[in-house]
């Protein structure tokens, strides 16, 4: 839970930054959530998203939905649309792994 907390103070702050209107920490805030955006694809895509990661993404999703939510916000307010949409995505896709059905093995 703290671990949870923490990132989505974490992810608060980025967004508060975007939103804040001084340029280089708008800026900063900017590329850390591409690369951040870009880390989460590179996880989704080489399966990241199993076993412990999933549980606790369908456990805490009423922490870390809100916050998703504020950020993806903060880049549509801001201009920044593409990085918006690839991080909906990535969300979007993430979340369809978490809480998929578990396959049996035949």
């Amino acid at each position: 839970m703290k671990k949870k907390l923490l990132s989505v103070f974490i992810s608060t702050l980025f967004s508060l930054a975007l939103l804040s209107g001084i340029d280089a920490l708008h800026q900063f805030a900017f590329y850390v959530l591409a690369v951040m955006n870009g880390l989460a694809w590179l996880a989704m895509l080489c399966g990241g998203i199993k076993d412990e990661v999933a549980a606790n993404l369908r456990t805490y999703i009423w922490i870390s939905l809100p916050s998703s939510l504020f950020s993806l916000y903060a880049l549509i307010f801001t201009g920044h649309t593409i990085l918006a949409a690839s991080s909906f995505l990535v969300t979007f896709f993430i979340l369809l792994l978490a809480f998929r059905k578990p396959e049996v093995a035949a």
